[in-house]
């Protein structure tokens, strides 16, 4: 682990390989590599901790549909994003490869062989327990069986969640980037300019910035962008000293199909009993110490036959204002802090206020009971209490007197619970569309370099998908006596809801594509006209799939990896 900042100004660094970025993808290439004879520098902009002058680097605007700030949308040190990651992981499905005639631009240039070893490895790394992907083979594994479904339109599905203390590449893969010999992990790096020889042809060096004032540049063979699905589609549109829009931007493409997983609540279920059993949707943890969370979704042979993009339909029971409150609760997130920190072996920040919440919350039966009585004997207004309580306000007593911990997790445990309602949230498959895209701005962060505008679009059929998902799966409850659903979805099929938000899946700025007219890069990652420059990430995605991102941006990382040793011998 070398730090940028004391790097002599003007220094020219040679190596084989140089990947721009310490992410998922970054740090993934990177590992493939040691213990070889091949040199790498992997620049990382940040260090090992937060920082908020150069988690500033990201500040940008955005002028469509309403996103998350930039500046927090991405995590700017060792490990990037998935500092914040939540961890989900599944595999494509066929129908992501293959697109369909309805919708352009949404064909992929590789299909489901071409990554099923990659997937295999990416698991690994992802740090899964047990990574099966048919429902069938978690039959006796999980808790919470799913809804039995009868109209084929709807399938259940789900993805697995990576234990806590490896969700974190930066804090995983640490030490082994930091023993490898052959590989130099710069922190505090920031790039500024790739820049290209005279035909840009081929990448000559990359100039890079501290924002202590330092700058130096790195010579390489071959070159990987690894920045994240907004700031790989920047660092091309800045590196514009041969071609004046931009490396690899020759089709006007770079920046333009961003991509996300819209999602926004679509309905309300009003159940016909409030017994009825939602844990598969809520998450759980396996024996094997993986996560599981059960969904709904748009079969592909509905999408396919009705034109439309996949949908994934969560189910978020609401459980009343008495539960809410436990699991919500200060003392339940501090003894979360206390245990994330415990599974990466290390004390969480406030340490004593966490320890302090969590004793007062589980000592709170001390207050409902005679303190000087040789048995626990509770006190009579406890008993009056009781007594008043009803079945309704059973659990608002269990609460106060157990406290909130103690309270939440017995309902959980004896399956107390009673639902309210249901909210029915869907979460759209976004289709390819060019006017969604990422351009520089005229403002300028602290090097220098132009910031980014964000223009977030939807189309149509996105919004009819989602309202096509919520009459299937309004139809099906019906049909199993389920309850009856309301739909909060305007009846202008136009009209983007008003909570849409994304889920910091940023996809589709480099995409994809065997013919440079249609994408930035080919099959193997490489930059459209340019000999030795890749990138990695979510940014190549010519579609938003129906699985989250991480595990097949790993596996793609991975793919590069070997095609960039074939190149190397």
């Amino acid at each position: 682990m070398l730090d940028a900042r004391t790097v002599p100004d003007g220094t020219a660094l040679e190596a084989d390989l140089c990947i721009v970025g310490g992410g998922a993808a970054g740090i993934s290439i990177a590992r493939e590599f040691i213990g070889q004879s091949r040199r790498v520098i992997l620049l990382e902009s940040g260090g090992l901790e937060p920082d908020p002058e150069t988690q500033s680097l990201y500040d940008g605007e955005s002028t469509g549909i309403p996103y998350f700030p930039l500046n927090s949308a991405r995590l700017r040190y060792l490990g990037g994003s998935t500092n914040h990651w939540g961890g989900l992981c599944h595999p494509m499905r066929d129908l992501d490869f293959m697109g369909t005639e309805a919708h352009p631009y949404s064909t992929w240039p590789l299909g489901p062989a071409d990554l099923v070893a990659y997937y295999e490895r990416a698991q690994r790394v992802c740090r899964l327990a047990r990574p099966e992907w048919e429902l069938e083979a978690w039959r006796g594994w999980t808790r919470h069986p799913p809804l039995a479904l009868q109209d084929d339109r709807l399938v259940n599905r789900f993805a697995l969640i990576v234990p806590g203390r490896h969700l974190r590449f930066g804090e995983t893969y640490r030490e082994e980037l930091r023993r490898a010999e052959n590989v130099g992990t710069y922190l505090h790096a920031n790039v500024t300019e790739i820049e290209a020889d005279q035909g840009a042809g081929s990448v000559a060096r990359v100039h890079v910035a501290c924002l202590t004032g330092t700058r130096f540049t790195v010579q390489a063979r071959a070159y990987v962008l690894a920045l994240g699905g907004i700031e790989n589609a920047r660092l091309l549109l800045l590196s514009n000293r041969q071609q004046p829009a931009g490396l690899g931007n020759g089709a006007d493409l770079v920046g333009r199909f961003f991509m996300e997983h819209p999602r926004f609540d679509a309905g309300i279920l009003a159940p016909r009993d409030g017994r009825m059993r939602l844990g598969f949707y809520e998450g759980q943890r396996v024996a094997s110490g993986d996560g599981f969370l059960g969904y709904l979704g748009l079969s592909s042979e509905t999408v396919r036959r009705e034109k439309l993009v996949g949908v994934q339909i969560s189910l978020i029971p609401d459980y009343g204002a008495t539960y809410t409150e436990a699991v919500d609760s200060p003392a339940l997130a501090s003894l979360r802090s206390i245990g994330a920190g415990a599974m990466r072996g290390r004390r969480p920040d406030a340490f004593g206020t966490h320890l302090t919440n969590v004793l007062n919350d589980l000592s709170r039966w001390t207050e409902a009971f005679m303190p000087t009585a040789p048995l626990p004997l509770p006190k009579a207004s406890t008993l009056e209490r009781a007594i008043s309580a009803g079945r309704e306000g059973m659990g608002q007593l269990m609460s106060d007197v157990m406290g909130r911990i103690a309270y939440a997790s017995y309902a959980q445990l004896a399956d107390s619970r009673r639902v309210q309602e249901v909210v029915i949230r869907t979460r759209v498959d976004q289709a390819p569309n060019p006017d969604s895209r990422v351009t520089l701005s005229t403002e300028r962060d602290q090097l220098g370099m132009n910031q980014v505008e964000l223009h977030w679009k939807l189309s149509a059929v996105d919004l009819r998908s989602a309202a096509r998902a919520l009459e299937i799966v309004a139809l099906e409850f019906g049909r199993a006596n389920l309850g009856r659903v309301r739909s909060l979805l305007d009846g202008d099929s136009t009209a983007v809801p008003p909570d849409t938000h994304g889920g910091y899946h940023h996809l589709g700025t480099t995409r994809m594509a065997t013919d440079a007219r249609q994408g930035v890069v080919d099959r193997d990652c490489r930059v459209h006209g340019v000999a030795n420059l890749f990138v990695a990430g979510s940014s190549v995605f010519p579609t938003a799939p129906s699985a989250t991102p991480t595990m097949t941006l790993v596996a793609l990382a991975l793919r590069l990896a070997d095609h960039i040793k074939g190149l190397m011998p």
